[in-house]
């Protein structure tokens, strides 16, 4: 997590602040001087609980309609404001710049104190709320940290580079550079398919055969892939490693058929995999949307996603399976122990078979089948106007020929999920993220579209 820099704003004015107790009482200042001491004294207990997730920098003292001007001039550093509205129904009254301060371009966490919300729902009711979806009002100071690390996602993204290699066509299903740069401020670097191929001769034997030995070592069962093939992947991992740290990027989206089936290349399956497992999400099949949504589940979640096709949706059961390669093994977090994978053949080269015994290159069966666990399924619209999304619980995980790791997942309802769906490709996280998600995407001026 990135930390976010919070002002504080301490609005004192001259009028009395209120602040109600645990015990029911109130405890009431009457003078600008004792409200500042209270409200620094609220400020002073959230930095410390949140730690490093915030840095504070020095508070702003409204005193009078003035004032707010001078804070207006103070925001070029504050990735978000820190308005404690124990004493907010002066806003209404002070008039001049006061008048427009919630409608600020800037996030704004409104608190009022240890889930004592009386005065805090004087100024800023659910209609007050929605009308400004920058503005998030907060209970308690676990509500604080909820909000600081999704403007933490927020401003991660906004720093945050794609490379996006070989071919990239804007379709329905794709995102437009511009809009995901205006959007997001994520920005797509284009690197074409014959300099990725060439970068990939220029990886030195010997880090290639160590990382593919360790890859082969850390494998259960027999392996299906030659030496060979597990020797080519992993030269494709440490030439797109390369590169994204050359371009000091986050993530990477490959148009691997092009390079597979134009270029006769293998397989990019199990970098790929690799990538994500160690923070670096990697789209397949030209597919910048899923890799976006990858992405902001990177930063979400600080854990790695798995994306692959819809292949099949029963009405009846709310069963939904989604079937790929590229299978992280880190998917229950980087505290957590890697599950085991197995190096296996992708089927998504020709010559084309009809069961486990042909295919080519190397990927990897990793067994999700952690019946119960709760995911989230998720996908960006390519015009980032809206994102689908939806609770789901594992039911089961089978090895395929389409291709290979296939999870079954129960949503709430199949025919809904089919019908929201932005795009073939769905990215799945571990874990139900679907509230945080909801406040992302007002943070980012998009829609949830819950499925």
């Amino acid at each position: 997590m990135v930390p976010v820099r919070v002002k504080p704003v301490h609005i004192v004015g001259s009028a009395w602040h209120v602040f109600p107790r645990a015990d029911f009482k109130l405890e009431v200042t009457t003078d600008a001087d004792s409200s500042r001491a209270r409200v620094e004294t609220l400020h002073q207990d959230l930095q410390e609980r949140l730690g490093g997730e915030l840095l504070f920098l020095d508070p702003a003292l409204i005193r009078e309609p003035a004032d707010f001007a001078a804070l207006r001039e103070s925001l070029g550093e504050a990735d978000a404001l820190l308005v404690n509205i124990s004493g907010g129904m002066m806003l209404h009254q002070m008039g001049g710049d006061a008048a427009d301060f919630w409608s600020w371009d800037i996030p704004i966490i409104a608190y009022s104190g240890e889930r004592t919300p009386m005065m805090g729902l004087y100024s800023l009711p659910f209609a007050e709320r929605k009308s400004r979806p920058g503005i998030s009002y907060a209970l308690d100071a676990d509500a604080v940290a909820a909000r600081i690390r999704l403007i933490s996602v927020k401003k991660r993204l906004a720093s945050s580079k794609v490379l996006i290699f070989g071919e990239y066509a804007c379709a329905e299903h794709l995102p437009d550079p511009a809009q995901v740069k205006k959007k997001l401020g994520v920005e797509f670097v284009s690197i074409a398919g014959p300099q990725l191929l060439a970068e990939v001769e220029m990886v030195e034997d010997g880090a290639a055969e160590e990382l593919a030995r360790g890859w082969s070592q850390g494998a259960t069962g027999d392996a299906e892939s030659s030496a060979a093939e597990v020797l080519d992947g992993a030269r494709i991992y440490l030439a797109m490693e390369r590169l994204l740290q050359r371009e000091d990027a986050q993530a990477a989206s490959v148009g691997c058929l092009e390079l597979m089936y134009a270029h006769g290349y293998t397989p990019f399956c199990f970098a790929l995999a690799a990538l994500r497992d160690v923070g670096l999400p990697a789209g397949c099949e030209a597919d910048a949307g899923a890799t976006l949504t990858m992405l902001i589940f990177e930063y979400l979640a600080e854990r790695p996603a798995y994306m692959g096709n819809l292949v099949r949706a029963e009405p009846e059961t709310g069963l939904v399976s989604i079937s790929h390669g590229c299978s992280p093994a880190r998917v229950a977090g980087r505290d957590r122990p890697a599950k085991a994978y197995r190096l296996v053949h992708s089927h998504s080269v020709p010559p084309f078979s009809r069961d486990l015994s042909g295919g080519a290159g190397v990927t990897s069966y990793v067994d999700y089948g952690d019946v119960g666990q709760a995911v989230t399924v998720a996908r960006l619209d390519a015009d980032l106007g809206a994102m689908m999304a939806a609770r789901g619980e594992i039911v089961e995980c089978r090895d395929t020929i389409c291709d290979r790791t296939t999870l079954t997942v129960r949503v709430r309802d199949a025919r809904d999920f089919v019908h929201k769906a932005a795009g073939n490709h769905q990215v799945v996280v571990y874990g139900d993220y679907l509230d945080p998600l909801r406040e992302l995407c007002e943070l980012l001026r998009m829609e949830l579209r819950e499925a």
